[in-house]
């Protein structure tokens, strides 16, 4: 048998024979290297690869988590165990393929890795928090204030470590508290429950007090007002806090500094005072009042003065020093001490 092709070449028609059986080998090669070439690119893009650094919510890790491409019947395969609760570990690089060796896969690409790093995911709970629910539970039990209240841990600060899908509050129980000494110790735990608790930390220390204080956040010149942005607030314990530093007791709309004020210094009352309206030397109004009748003069002040303040001051032409009240900006007041009223004169008898 034989296959006749028509080949039109540069105007010329030209008959030939070929062998049927060249035509089918020839063909079969074809189809042979399509194939392959259609299937490189797969293959290469299935090769098993070495992922990079993963962070894990299990207790253990999976050939799929480490392996990019690993077939779905062995990716869920647990080949390592995780480290504890938000703690990292390593896994070399050699383990992992004599893993995937053992299992039967192909080799493994590293892209230069000797190691990945693996972190497991955790949820933790610092000294703070503890704090803060030791001193709710001593609040509540001896009726105080939990928000003067914080808690100096004996040795380490305590801290609990849980999953991140646990989301239950911190616990207390076994508390033991002497008001006198404001010792404490006790359990704190996470869970739903105290039959089912997650983690756990026995706690000892000292309860402490707070006050709140003002703390400067700038240094301020004396005679300079003190603004509302120019005071931080913080707390400190009560028993180390003067009553006229604490902040429920200090007065600052409308005052300024007695004297140079450091920044980062606690605030006192007796830092501050009301501007002075009146400077000594200054020339001022005297308002003079006496029964009925009300005269105004010129003086000078001998003293500086703030609002009410009693200060001396100097009538120019008597030379008279007299003592007046501040009542304004460059004004005193001098009040004439009163005489009672004028005895009525009697008819004399004849």
């Amino acid at each position: 048998m034989s296959l006749d092709l028509h080949v039109r070449a540069l105007g010329t028609t030209r008959c030939s024979r070929i062998d049927t059986g060249v035509v089918i080998r020839v063909a079969c090669a074809a189809m042979i290297l399509i194939a392959t070439l259609l299937a490189f690119p797969a293959k290469a893009s299935e090769r098993l690869g070495l992922r990079g650094d993963i962070t894990t919510n299990s207790d253990v890790i999976t050939l799929g988590e480490i392996l990019a491409n690993a077939p779905s019947d062995v990716a869920s395969i647990a080949v390592f165990r995780a480290p504890a609760l938000g703690e990292q570990g390593t896994i070399q690089a050699g383990r992992i393929i004599a893993t995937a060796d053992s299992l039967g896969l192909g080799p493994v690409e590293t892209y230069g890795r000797t190691q990945i790093n693996v972190m497991r995911a955790a949820r933790r709970i610092g000294s703070e928090e503890i704090s803060n629910a030791l001193a709710t539970e001593i609040g509540n039990r001896y009726a105080l204030d939990a928000a003067t209240l914080s808690v100096a841990f004996d040795g380490h600060a305590p801290a609990l470590v849980v999953a991140p899908e646990v989301i239950d509050p911190v616990r207390v129980i076994d508390l033991s508290y002497n008001p006198d000494s404001r010792r404490l110790s006790g359990i704190v735990f996470i869970g739903p429950s105290n039959a089912e608790r997650r983690a756990q930390v026995m706690v000892s220390g000292s309860v402490i007090e707070t006050v709140e204080i003002a703390i400067l956040n700038r240094a301020i010149p004396r005679g300079e007002a003190i603004r509302a942005s120019d005071v931080g607030i913080e707390r400190r314990p009560r028993e180390t806090i003067p009553a006229d530093a604490r902040m429920d007791n200090i007065t600052i709309e409308g005052h300024v500094a007695r004297r140079p004020l450091a920044a980062g210094a606690a605030l006192r009352q007796g830092d501050l005072v009301q501007p002075d309206l009146v400077a000594r030397g200054e020339n001022v109004m005297i308002v003079y009042r006496s029964r009925g009748l009300t005269l105004t003069m010129r003086g000078s002040a001998n003293e500086a003065g703030v609002m009410g303040d009693v200060i001396n001051v100097t009538n120019p032409q008597s030379k008279r020093i007299l003592q007046a009240t501040v009542i304004g900006p460059g004004q005193v007041v001098v009040n004439a001490p009163s005489l009672g009223p004028i005895a009525s004169i009697g008819r004399v008898a004849q």
